[in-house]
């Protein structure tokens, strides 16, 4: 088993709610991968309403059980419905495992609880597969952070691309992360700051669209450098890594009261220079972004005004950059079905290197 190559689907939603990204790979789940093909799948509206508003109690703490086992519900269907499409219009054949982070609708490392939705059993069921899930809580059980979950396969990537190291790897997605390789090949990993979601839940709230566009908003405003600094005193920074974020651990308050444009310059910024503080500390020859943050073009200037030529777009040299993510999953249910660690004391604090990953099987009646 631990050599042969397995064929798996890697499903991926973000806290971006933008949709499903459904990957099929083919990996030995060490250090032979291939990308077969990969699609978007939109959520129903009802889906993402639900999402939307389960997400948003949750930081209120008004939250019902019946709510989330709708929410649920309704990922789910959205999951078998993309999955069923997918392998249809791509005349997949072989399928030896779904690997599916689930919806977060909640992490925190502090009391130990990541919850991702999705019903294992009803997705199997009409899948008719073996599927892998609750990737995170083995990791938390042992003392680890539960995040971030995928820099083994930014490392395999580091060396199939045959990167120059040190090399950090910056994933801008909700939150955004950093996975850095250096010239021994130690991995170590964390999240550094705010990705797209304070900037996506402040556009949504004044102009009710989900994202700022290219970041053609944030380009017409100016920053607000006294609003920008104390936003950047927060004490997550000063913490030692390993550490990990929920989406809704940072506010968009501060920013209120300023001009629209403004508010959203100020809160890229805070975005790129919370990443850019970070990789001061690193000797890196090669930067590498990747991330639905970096169609923010005002993030990314900020970032390549810093660091040159060192920063390079994962979609300047991976074909398949959109789904780096969903492929990431595929790679660790292989993974996790193999027995291998997913996650190190570099990566998440756990003691040791450990694997994870729930798996449902069909019953064999």
């Amino acid at each position: 088993m631990s050599n042969n190559k397995l064929h798996a689907i890697g499903i991926m939603s973000g806290t971006s709610l933008d949709g499903i990204d459904v990957s099929y790979v083919s990996s030995d789940g060490k250090r032979t991968f291939k990308h077969k093909c990969s699609s978007l799948f939109k959520f129903r509206n009802v889906t993402r309403e639900s999402l939307n508003s389960l997400v948003n109690n949750f930081a209120k703490n008004k939250i019902s059980i019946s709510s989330i086992s709708k929410c649920e519900d309704l990922v789910s269907k959205d999951y078998v419905n993309a999955i069923k499409k997918f392998v249809k219009s791509n005349k997949i054949r072989k399928v030896d495992l779904i690997a599916l982070h689930g919806q977060t609708i909640f992490h925190s490392s502090k009391v130990k609880s990541s919850i991702q939705l999705c019903n294992s059993s009803y997705i199997a069921e009409k899948t008719n597969s073996i599927v892998v899930t609750d990737f995170r809580q083995n990791d938390l059980l042992n003392g680890g952070e539960g995040a971030p979950l995928v820099p083994i396969f930014h490392k395999l990537l580091i060396n199939k691309l045959k990167l120059k190291k040190p090399c950090s790897f910056i994933n801008i997605g909700g939150i955004s992360n950093i996975s850095i390789l250096d010239n021994r090949g130690r991995l170590i990993a964390y999240d550094v700051g705010p990705g797209m979601c304070l900037l996506d839940q402040f556009v949504f709230f004044k102009k009710k669209q989900p994202y700022d566009n290219n970041g053609i908003y944030s380009s017409r405003g100016k920053i607000n450098k006294n609003i920008l600094k104390q936003l950047l005193k927060n004490k997550f920074f000063k913490k030692n890594p390993p550490k990990s974020l929920d989406r809704n651990y940072f506010l968009f308050n501060s920013v209120l009261k300023i001009n629209f444009y403004d508010a959203c310059a100020t809160l890229s910024a805070f975005t790129a220079h919370a990443i850019i503080n970070e990789l001061k500390k690193i000797d890196n020859k090669k930067i590498v972004l990747s991330g639905g943050g970096t169609k923010n073009k005002f993030i990314l200037n900020l970032i390549k005004e810093s660091f040159g030529k060192r920063v390079v777009l994962i979609d300047e040299i991976y074909g398949n950059a959109k789904f780096i993510e969903s492929q990431a999953f595929a790679f660790l249910g292989i993974r996790s079905v193999k027995k291998l660690p997913l996650s190190y004391p570099g990566t998440t604090g756990v003691k040791n290197p450990i694997t994870g990953g729930k798996i449902t099987k069909l019953p064999i009646l």
